[in-house]
């Protein structure tokens, strides 16, 4: 799953730099990752980032996001004649979202940003030997601030805070739940 979520993410990059550039809209690319408090995991996330429209003191953004996360799972199965047993295993999350973020430059090097988000959420629960054992697609929403800083003309760098809404969703019988979560991240972004 890691090596086909890399390529994905690789040729999701080299299109949309490309349409970017071809459409004369300033674009971008931020990766970056951080902690969610719940289920208290790290995550990592990249963006696919293009301005709209940009002055002196604000910038309107749209960025597609990536973010995902793993997780260790405990799964209960019935065998036969009623005797349960447990299993290890992985739950992986995938985020894709569409935002909005608003930038107001504080200076020529330090901005303050916030906005939203929504999209989808995979949710794919693995066994001990990585075979898809039950998966589910929901809703997410997403609203954060946070500090950047421009290094030189191309580079950008920042810190910023995140809460998540995650729609409930069913694998195996309900014996997971998602709950909403806030999350703390740093990232570094190339602009073209």
């Amino acid at each position: 799953m890691k090596k086909t979520l890399m390529t994905m993410m690789g040729i999701v990059g080299l299109t949309s730099a490309s349409q970017a550039q071809f459409a004369g809209i300033n674009g971008g690319i931020m990766l970056g990752g951080g902690y969610m408090e719940s289920p208290g995991q790290a995550y990592g996330f990249l963006q696919l980032r293009g301005t709209v429209y940009e002055d002196d003191a604000f910038a309107h953004n749209l960025f597609f996001e990536f973010l995902g996360h793993s997780d260790d799972a405990e799964l209960e199965f019935v065998g036969r004649g009623g005797r349960t047993f447990f299993e290890d295993g992985d739950i992986d999350f995938s985020n894709f979202t569409l935002n909005y973020e608003l930038e107001a430059k504080l200076s020529s090097a330090v901005s303050f940003y916030a906005g939203a988000g929504a999209g989808i959420e995979y949710v794919s629960l693995d066994d001990r030997f990585d075979f898809s054992i039950d998966s589910d697609t929901n809703f997410v929403g997403q609203a954060f601030v946070g500090f950047r800083a421009r290094i030189g003309q191309s580079f950008v760098a920042q810190i910023g805070v995140r809460h998540l809404w995650r729609e409930d969703f069913s694998l195996l019988d309900d014996q997971f739940l998602t709950e909403d979560t806030t999350a703390y991240d740093l990232s570094i972004g190339f602009r073209f």
